[in-house]
Protein backbone atom coordinates (compact mmCIF):
# COMPACT_ATOMS: atom_id res chain seq x y z
CA UNK A 1 0.00 0.00 0.00
CA UNK A 2 2.73 2.41 0.70
CA UNK A 3 4.96 1.75 -2.62
CA UNK A 4 1.32 2.72 -4.32
CA UNK A 5 0.60 5.67 -2.27
CA UNK A 6 4.36 6.92 -3.25
CA UNK A 7 3.72 6.39 -7.12
CA UNK A 8 0.78 8.29 -7.04
CA UNK A 9 1.94 11.09 -5.10
CA UNK A 10 4.99 10.92 -7.06
CA UNK A 11 3.10 11.47 -10.48
CA UNK A 12 1.17 14.34 -9.47
CA UNK A 13 2.70 17.72 -10.45
CA UNK A 14 1.36 20.68 -9.35
CA UNK A 15 0.18 23.13 -11.63
CA UNK A 16 3.06 24.93 -13.89
CA UNK A 17 2.19 28.43 -14.63
CA UNK A 18 3.58 29.38 -18.08
CA UNK A 19 2.61 33.46 -18.32
CA UNK A 20 1.95 34.09 -21.85
CA UNK A 21 3.63 36.64 -24.04
CA UNK A 22 2.38 40.22 -24.24
CA UNK A 23 0.75 39.97 -27.48
CA UNK A 24 -0.77 42.96 -29.73
CA UNK A 25 -4.03 42.71 -32.39
CA UNK A 26 -2.69 42.18 -35.82
CA UNK A 27 -3.83 44.80 -38.16
CA UNK A 28 -4.86 44.17 -41.59
CA UNK A 29 -4.31 47.44 -43.73
CA UNK A 30 -6.21 47.63 -47.17
CA UNK A 31 -3.80 48.47 -49.63
CA UNK A 32 -2.61 51.95 -50.58
CA UNK A 33 -4.97 53.31 -52.95
CA UNK A 34 -4.77 57.57 -53.69
CA UNK A 35 -7.32 60.09 -55.02
CA UNK A 36 -5.94 63.85 -55.91
CA UNK A 37 -6.78 66.75 -53.37
CA UNK A 38 -9.02 69.11 -55.86
CA UNK A 39 -9.90 72.76 -54.27
CA UNK A 40 -10.31 75.84 -55.86
CA UNK A 41 -9.75 77.21 -52.53
CA UNK A 42 -6.03 76.38 -51.97
CA UNK A 43 -3.09 77.10 -53.92
CA UNK A 44 -1.67 73.26 -53.54
CA UNK A 45 -2.66 69.59 -54.98
CA UNK A 46 -1.46 66.55 -53.72
CA UNK A 47 -3.11 62.56 -53.46
CA UNK A 48 -3.91 61.31 -50.16
CA UNK A 49 -5.07 58.11 -49.27
CA UNK A 50 -8.87 57.06 -49.95
CA UNK A 51 -9.29 55.78 -46.69
CA UNK A 52 -8.65 59.28 -44.97
CA UNK A 53 -11.37 61.48 -44.60
CA UNK A 54 -10.49 65.70 -44.95
CA UNK A 55 -12.02 67.23 -42.37
CA UNK A 56 -11.76 70.94 -42.75
CA UNK A 57 -10.24 73.53 -39.54
CA UNK A 58 -12.08 76.87 -38.60
CA UNK A 59 -13.11 77.12 -42.19
CA UNK A 60 -15.09 80.45 -41.34
CA UNK A 61 -11.45 81.67 -39.77
CA UNK A 62 -10.14 82.94 -43.20
CA UNK A 63 -7.94 80.13 -43.20
CA UNK A 64 -9.36 78.18 -46.07
CA UNK A 65 -6.82 75.57 -46.40
CA UNK A 66 -6.01 74.48 -42.66
CA UNK A 67 -7.43 70.58 -42.50
CA UNK A 68 -6.94 67.82 -41.27
CA UNK A 69 -6.49 64.03 -42.84
CA UNK A 70 -8.07 61.78 -40.37
CA UNK A 71 -7.76 58.45 -40.69
CA UNK A 72 -10.21 56.48 -38.12
CA UNK A 73 -8.82 53.18 -38.09
CA UNK A 74 -6.04 54.37 -37.30
CA UNK A 75 -6.99 56.93 -34.51
CA UNK A 76 -4.30 59.40 -36.44
CA UNK A 77 -4.56 62.74 -37.86
CA UNK A 78 -2.27 64.51 -39.96
CA UNK A 79 -2.56 67.98 -39.49
CA UNK A 80 -2.09 70.79 -42.12
CA UNK A 81 -1.72 74.52 -41.84
CA UNK A 82 -0.99 77.08 -44.68
CA UNK A 83 0.32 80.43 -45.13
CA UNK A 84 0.52 83.15 -47.04
CA UNK A 85 3.97 84.32 -47.21
CA UNK A 86 3.93 86.97 -49.19
CA UNK A 87 2.77 88.63 -45.86
CA UNK A 88 4.81 86.60 -44.05
CA UNK A 89 8.53 85.82 -43.22
CA UNK A 90 9.25 82.23 -44.50
CA UNK A 91 12.57 82.38 -42.06
CA UNK A 92 10.23 82.24 -39.72
CA UNK A 93 7.83 79.69 -40.14
CA UNK A 94 10.56 77.34 -41.06
CA UNK A 95 11.96 78.22 -37.69
CA UNK A 96 8.52 77.74 -35.62
CA UNK A 97 8.54 74.37 -38.02
CA UNK A 98 11.67 73.22 -36.40
CA UNK A 99 11.26 74.56 -32.67
CA UNK A 100 7.90 72.83 -32.96
CA UNK A 101 9.27 69.56 -33.84
CA UNK A 102 12.50 69.89 -31.71
CA UNK A 103 9.76 69.43 -28.60
CA UNK A 104 9.44 66.06 -29.58
CA UNK A 105 13.12 64.41 -29.26
CA UNK A 106 12.68 64.53 -25.45
CA UNK A 107 10.66 61.51 -25.53
CA UNK A 108 12.21 60.14 -29.36
CA UNK A 109 14.76 57.75 -29.33
CA UNK A 110 16.11 58.91 -32.67
CA UNK A 111 15.06 61.33 -35.34
CA UNK A 112 15.97 61.32 -39.08
CA UNK A 113 16.06 65.01 -40.97
CA UNK A 114 15.11 64.48 -44.63
CA UNK A 115 15.84 67.39 -47.41
CA UNK A 116 12.74 67.65 -49.77
CA UNK A 117 13.93 69.28 -53.19
CA UNK A 118 11.88 68.94 -56.23
CA UNK A 119 13.23 71.87 -58.28
CA UNK A 120 10.27 70.72 -61.54
CA UNK A 121 7.40 71.22 -59.04
CA UNK A 122 9.33 74.35 -57.19
CA UNK A 123 8.83 72.45 -54.15
CA UNK A 124 11.17 72.51 -51.27
CA UNK A 125 11.02 71.49 -47.46
CA UNK A 126 12.23 69.30 -44.87
CA UNK A 127 10.66 65.63 -43.36
CA UNK A 128 11.42 65.00 -39.49
CA UNK A 129 10.86 61.21 -38.67
CA UNK A 130 10.82 60.34 -35.19
CA UNK A 131 11.75 57.19 -34.01
CA UNK A 132 9.80 56.06 -30.18
CA UNK A 133 7.27 57.03 -27.88
CA UNK A 134 6.88 60.58 -29.14
CA UNK A 135 3.64 61.95 -29.69
CA UNK A 136 3.86 63.12 -32.92
CA UNK A 137 6.07 60.66 -35.09
CA UNK A 138 6.36 62.54 -38.62
CA UNK A 139 6.55 66.34 -39.44
CA UNK A 140 7.36 68.29 -42.42
CA UNK A 141 6.90 71.48 -44.11
CA UNK A 142 7.05 72.52 -48.23
CA UNK A 143 7.56 75.97 -49.38
CA UNK A 144 7.93 77.15 -52.64
CA UNK A 145 10.61 80.18 -51.01
CA UNK A 146 8.44 82.80 -52.65
CA UNK A 147 4.78 82.65 -52.14
CA UNK A 148 3.57 79.78 -50.06
CA UNK A 149 4.15 77.66 -46.83
CA UNK A 150 2.64 74.29 -45.72
CA UNK A 151 3.06 72.35 -42.58
CA UNK A 152 2.15 69.16 -41.82
CA UNK A 153 1.96 66.88 -38.59
CA UNK A 154 0.72 63.36 -37.91
CA UNK A 155 -0.48 62.51 -34.25
CA UNK A 156 -2.01 59.26 -32.97
CA UNK A 157 -4.71 60.17 -30.47
CA UNK A 158 -3.84 57.21 -28.36
CA UNK A 159 -0.89 56.86 -25.79
CA UNK A 160 2.12 56.60 -27.75
CA UNK A 161 3.95 53.12 -27.75
CA UNK A 162 6.46 52.58 -30.35
CA UNK A 163 5.93 49.30 -30.20
CA UNK A 164 2.38 49.08 -30.66
CA UNK A 165 2.14 51.93 -33.40
CA UNK A 166 4.71 50.54 -35.40
CA UNK A 167 2.74 48.90 -38.15
CA UNK A 168 -0.08 51.72 -38.41
CA UNK A 169 3.02 54.33 -37.94
CA UNK A 170 4.79 52.50 -41.11
CA UNK A 171 1.50 52.50 -42.90
CA UNK A 172 0.74 56.23 -42.74
CA UNK A 173 4.29 57.00 -42.98
CA UNK A 174 3.96 55.68 -46.51
CA UNK A 175 0.58 57.39 -46.99
CA UNK A 176 2.71 60.84 -46.02
CA UNK A 177 5.46 60.15 -47.80
CA UNK A 178 3.33 59.57 -51.16
CA UNK A 179 1.17 62.97 -50.31
CA UNK A 180 4.66 64.80 -50.44
CA UNK A 181 5.75 63.17 -53.82
CA UNK A 182 2.96 64.37 -55.28
CA UNK A 183 2.56 67.87 -53.75
CA UNK A 184 2.33 70.71 -55.98
CA UNK A 185 1.61 74.43 -56.25
CA UNK A 186 -1.20 76.19 -58.63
Amino acid sequence: MFIVAFIGLASCEGDVFIPKPVGYARIDFPDHAYRKLNTDLCPYSFEYGKIANLVPVRPGDGNRCWFNLEYPNQKAKVHFTYYDIEATDVEILIEDTRILAMKHLVKADDFEESVVMDTSANVYGIIYDFQGSTASNMQFYLTDSVSHFIRGALYFEVVPQADSLAPSEKYLEEEVMHLIQTFTWK
